[in-house]
């Protein structure tokens, strides 16, 4: 078994300027600034699976995906089931189904098992997290009154675990097909 619970996510290909931009959104409004850069999850905390075989199960689903391109144009208000923490997520207008789809191919198989349907997996990129609900629904309020446009594509998939605040890469995979 993995001594750690696994993560998988998709890392950005995006302007310099956009990820700057997003950057320095998450170092005013983020605590999780530092532990990862801007990404979609796509797998949550997975434990309990050998972490050959997690590979094994990404590498064969990344091989069969083609890349996906996105476009992010709403900051929208979020939540998790861990605590009481407010989020501003960025969420795809185009790109949204794909990364739907790609989320509910890597829950077949192997990870059926830790698949959480009752919570229902919206694409974002977190870019603020905070207690105060009210102070987050405002900077969506001030995001989306501007205008949000973050758009590119996504080309691997990489896996990993958290350690000591950071999140530690196992191993990345093309998106192939």
């Amino acid at each position: 078994m993995s001594l750690h619970s696994l993560y998988t996510v998709a890392y950005l290909e995006v302007s310099e300027m956009q990820m700057n931009w997003m950057q320095e959104l998450r170092r005013k409004h983020d605590p999780h600034y530092t532990v990862v850069d801007p990404h979609f999850t796509l797998a949550f905390a997975v434990r309990g699976v050998e972490q050959g075989v997690y590979l094994d199960h990404i590498a064969t689903i990344a091989s069969e995906t083609r890349p996906i391109s996105f476009h992010c144009k709403y900051a929208m208000l979020g939540a998790d089931n861990i605590d009481d923490t407010a989020y501003v997520f960025l969420v795809p207008d185009e790109g949204y189904s794909d990364l739907s789809l790609l989320h509910d191919r890597l829950y077949r198989g192997v990870l059926e098992p830790f698949h959480r349907l009752e919570f229902p997996y919206i694409p974002h990129i977190s870019i603020a997290g905070m207690k105060d609900f009210k102070r987050a629904k405002r900077l969506c309020d001030e995001l989306n009154s501007r205008g949000v446009h973050v758009h590119g594509q996504l080309a691997s998939i990489t896996t990993g675990f958290l350690k000591d605040g950071k999140f530690c890469h196992v191993q990345t995979f093309e998106l192939a097909a």
